[in-house]
């Protein structure tokens, strides 16, 4: 059957291989245009089924260095950050009622916030304590809940200390007295001595360390005179942030909150976390009273846009690349059915795009540019298989024998080209 089809090895095989076919089609036109238009409305379904990615891998091979050691990196550390940036007046941001409000916009954006309080949160904050995108998220709020938590347990740790070696020392010097044979009045001046003494020894302590890091006062969130003393340096000028904080305030006018997404996450998780943290900053429960705004960036976001403006772009080229055809076409080309050629190259794309969806293979911003080339590649082919059919028609032949001929004289040079 297939050499019936294709003919025997050698020359002009290939040449009456293309004859075949072509008499086929004319002898069953309809079928033909059926198969095909079956097979561009099915490529159409599948191909609208794909997003474009703008992952590593569709930028580097998945076997490069480079690949292997982003892969290790985010593993161990989360994605790329997205940056929550407080573009305003540091002071404001940190000495205010407005750290509070930071505070809970960091707790929501880890999917951290209380059950029993989450009800009273916008509903973003409860899509993201179930869906949880973020591996860690690190800002100003954080980093101050932090050093007041860490420093409050060591102040109690020590605090905790001192009355123990206070009750020691209590119970030593009851036991000295009593083996002088004091009385138990004095067993128990003694003992309180003893145990007033570690306290002042411990209050000696706690001033000598609060004197060294310039605390004057009990650390607390809401407290702007140890907030001041934990993030501003005096030395460097008025709201200017600690050089060792730049990560976290890289200027008197700039906080920034960090997000790690998960490594894990699909394309269209990314996509959908970035526009979950984009809503959530934009609720007014967490919008700031003394002029500060929240700007979204970071490299997630950076590709995302990217990858959404290319596949926009490409959309609007080859909307007008298809118009400038079909004007070229329908002005240019002398034939009964101008528009053919084009007809035939949008179903191809559909069929090879479809088979992109079919097989599991991202859209990447390269296959997409690829597009307006591969439909203008496929109109040149079909001009010039339906201009052989036409000299073929002008020489005296009949549609059937024309489509033959046609197929005959420029299928092989046709097919070597694609």
């Amino acid at each position: 059957m297939l050499r019936r089809l294709f003919g025997r090895p050698g020359e002009g095989g290939a040449r009456e291989s293309f004859g075949r076919v072509a008499r086929a089609v004319t002898e069953h036109p309809i079928a033909t245009v059926a198969v095909v238009g079956a097979l561009a409305l099915v490529g159409t379904a599948l191909a609208l089924r794909l997003e474009p990615s703008a992952s590593t891998d569709t930028l580097v091979a998945k076997n490069s260095a480079a690949f292997k050691a982003t892969e290790r990196f985010r593993r161990q550390f989360g994605d790329e950050s997205v940056l929550v940036m407080v573009q305003g007046n540091l002071q404001r941001t940190t000495l205010t009622s407005d750290l509070g409000r930071l505070i809970r916009l960091e707790g929501c954006l880890a999917g951290n916030v209380p059950k029993q309080v989450l009800k009273d949160y916008p509903p973003e904050c409860a899509t993201l304590a179930r869906t949880k995108p973020a591996q860690v998220v690190y800002g100003p709020g954080t980093f101050i809940t932090t050093a007041v938590a860490q420093i409050q347990k060591g102040f109690q740790a020590k605090q905790a200390d001192a009355a123990a070696q206070g009750e020691a020392a209590a119970a030593a010097a009851r036991q000295i007295a009593r083996k002088q044979g004091r009385s138990k009045a004095q067993q128990d001046k003694l003992a309180a001595a003893a145990r007033d003494l570690a306290r002042q020894r411990f209050i000696k302590d706690a001033l000598g360390v609060a004197l060294r890091y310039g605390l004057t006062s009990i650390p607390q969130v809401n407290n702007p005179e140890f907030v001041s003393q934990l993030v501003f340096d005096t030395s460097r000028g008025v709201g200017q942030p600690k050089a060792r904080f730049a990560f976290l305030f890289p200027s008197k006018n700039a906080a920034l909150v960090q997000i790690r997404l998960k490594p894990n996450l699909t394309d269209a998780q990314r996509r959908d976390a970035i526009e979950l943290i984009e809503d959530t900053v934009a609720e007014p429960r967490f919008k700031m009273n003394n002029g500060q705004r929240y700007v979204v960036t970071g490299i997630p976001v950076v590709v995302n846009a990217l990858a959404t403006s290319v596949q926009h772009s490409i959309f609007v080229l080859l909307a007008a690349a298809l118009l400038i055809m079909a004007a070229t076409l329908a002005l240019v080309f002398r034939t009964s059915m101008r528009l053919l050629p084009l007809a035939l190259a949008l179903a191809a794309a559909a069929m090879t795009y479809g088979f992109i969806s079919l097989a599991g293979v991202d859209l990447t911003m390269a296959s997409i540019a690829a597009l307006p080339v591969l439909i203008g590649l496929a109109v040149d082919y079909a001009i010039q298989l339906q201009a052989r059919f036409d000299e073929s028609r002008r020489e005296g032949l009949g549609p059937t024998a024309a489509a033959r001929a046609a197929a005959v004289r420029g299928g092989p040079l046709i097919a070597g080209a694609a």
